[in-house]
């Protein structure tokens, strides 16, 4: 049985890790080489430098700092390298992750609630995953931490529900989220100090101590942090100070109230809404009705009502996923006035699985009004357990389907030949003229082109060089040490043009929109 006491969930969630595991590496093998672009590109080269434990630092950030840590790369590392270093696990991981935190989020409810909630809740989840096409088999990192987040929060109302067994496991899926996108830190952070205050004030009414519990929770922290200490200690604060400065030292409201409302309702109302689609980085455009924000304003306000009537029929969980969610929301719409520059939509899009999981959580409260007090009839444990099993494999299903579909899509995109071109053209140059290590200079105008070149360098280990502007997005292991012997410019035509003035200038390649240009180290003046 699914729901099983204690050691078998946990033995039969090993078994999904290992099976999905191989199930990925197997994909990967199978399916043919896939040439990755502009923000898959760079993920794809972080995951290369973690299998080489070559990376402390985050995802990139379009304002030149990183997110708070790589450990998203670090889960991907072993099935990129056990596939051989195809791109195809990538997405095959994202798959793994999300399906992971949805048996999560449906073990995390099992636990307490065998009622309407441990079928609305997941349900929820799929829904959205529904409303997303590719969503679950997308790496990127706007996307891959969304569903680890809802997890998060429902494992922060088990684990406040006296359950501290479960806050080494709260706090680690917590770390994942912080550490894979920013944004999601404040939500974190709150939830993790309320879980803890929660839990500290239980076990001192009963006069029981949780402190191993605390002690092996911290040590897990600890270790799961330890490459942004160690890179913070090691660089003079290096990502973590650049963090502190942009968001504490500088840190201001940058939008007003009202426009981060219009942003986080439209974000909540997303997979109620026919105009409602993946986003991948657009700017946000705010629609003009009043009932989006009427709507999503009523759905959160409704949760704190729906705990107090939970805490008063001694419902101790179903008031705490109130909360947690309550939270959660209200994190995200005070980080929305923190966001620079104009507000991304996919800065809005994890809100989108948080509106129908908070319909599901207001539905499974008046389910279980009515059926308790008009009919006298409750949701039975088996008919949830059968409907949360559905469910999940429901979301299994729809995964499968975006894991092909994401293949298909990559594999059958034509700028990959022109990607796959340029690589060569530049292997060759590079063996023709015994040149053993270029620096590569990247027209911004073609970063997206010239990410996708790097990573096949990368895999084919050659060594190669960036200038010090290109670090912040490709991180320090490609710093010049002095010892390059080419210069190599992937360039645009307009850059491209004004490169071949130069003497003893080489075209490599030339493909519009992409040019390669090259001249040895003596006219590169490289530096």
């Amino acid at each position: 049985m699914l729901f099983a006491p204690h050691g078998r969930q946990a033995l039969l969630f090993g078994a999904f890790v290992a099976s999905s595991l191989l199930a990925a590496v197997k994909f990967s093998r199978d399916t043919p080489p896939i040439t990755t672009v502009s923000d898959i590109a760079v993920i794809e080269l972080y995951t290369d430098l973690a299998t080489k434990g070559r990376l402390l630092v985050g995802p990139y950030s379009r304002f030149g700092w990183h997110h708070p840590g790589p450990m998203y790369f670090y889960l991907q590392a072993p099935m990129y390298a056990l596939s051989g270093h195809k791109a195809a696990a990538l997405y095959a991981g994202a798959l793994t992750i999300n399906l992971g935190a949805l048996i999560l989020l449906t073990l995390a409810i099992a636990r307490e609630n065998r009622g309407w909630l441990l079928v609305l809740v997941p349900a929820a989840a799929v829904v959205f995953a529904w409303r997303s096409p590719r969503f679950l088999a997308s790496p990127w990192t706007a996307h891959v931490a969304v569903l680890p987040l809802a997890s998060f929060v429902a494992l922060c109302a088990a684990t406040a529900s006296r359950r501290p067994t479960l806050l080494p496991l709260t706090l680690a899926v917590g770390s994942f989220v912080a550490q894979t996108h920013h944004e999601f830190a404040p939500v974190v952070g709150t939830l993790s100090a309320a879980t803890i205050a929660a839990l500290l004030a239980a076990h001192t009414e009963h006069n029981q101590s949780i402190k191993p519990t605390l002690a092996a929770a911290a040590s897990l922290c600890v270790l799961l942090w330890l490459f942004p200490i160690g890179e913070a200690l090691s660089h003079a604060g290096g990502n973590v100070a650049a963090l502190w400065h942009f968001f504490v030292a500088e840190g201001r409201q940058a939008h007003t109230f009202r426009e981060a409302v219009t942003a986080w309702s439209y974000g909540l109302s997303g997979v109620f809404r026919t105009d409602f689609t993946l986003p991948w980085g657009g700017h946000f455009v705010p629609g003009s009705s009043w009932w989006v924000v009427a709507c999503s304003l009523i759905g959160v306000l409704l949760l704190p009502v729906i705990a107090l009537t939970d805490l008063k029929a001694g419902r101790r969980f179903e008031a705490c996923l109130a909360i947690a969610a309550f939270v959660a929301c209200g994190s995200g719409l005070w980080t929305l006035t923190r966001v620079r520059d104009d507000i991304l939509d996919h800065e809005i899009f994890w809100l989108s699985a948080f509106g129908p999981i908070n319909a599901a959580i207001i539905g499974a409260a008046v389910l279980r009004a009515l059926g308790a007090r008009r009919t006298g009839w409750k949701w039975g444990s088996r008919p949830a357990v059968a409907g949360a099993i559905l469910t999940v494999f429901l979301g299994a299903a729809i995964g499968l389907r975006d894991l092909q579909n994401f293949a298909t899509y990559e594999l059958t995109r034509l700028d990959r030949r022109r990607i796959v071109a340029a690589y060569s053209s530049i292997h060759d140059y590079l063996r023709d003229r015994g040149i053993r290590k270029p620096l590569i200079e990247i027209d911004e105008a073609v970063w997206s082109q010239a990410a996708g070149v790097l990573v096949k360098l990368q895999r084919d280990r050659t060594a190669f060089a960036l200038p010090a502007d290109a670090l912040p997005l490709f991180t320090d292991s490609f710093a010049a040490n002095g010892v390059e012997d080419a210069q190599i410019s992937i360039a645009s035509r307009v850059r491209h043009r004004q490169l071949m003035t130069r003497p003893d200038n080489t075209v490599v390649f030339e493909s519009d929109p992409v040019y390669i240009d090259a001249i040895r180290a003596a006219r590169a003046q490289v530096r």
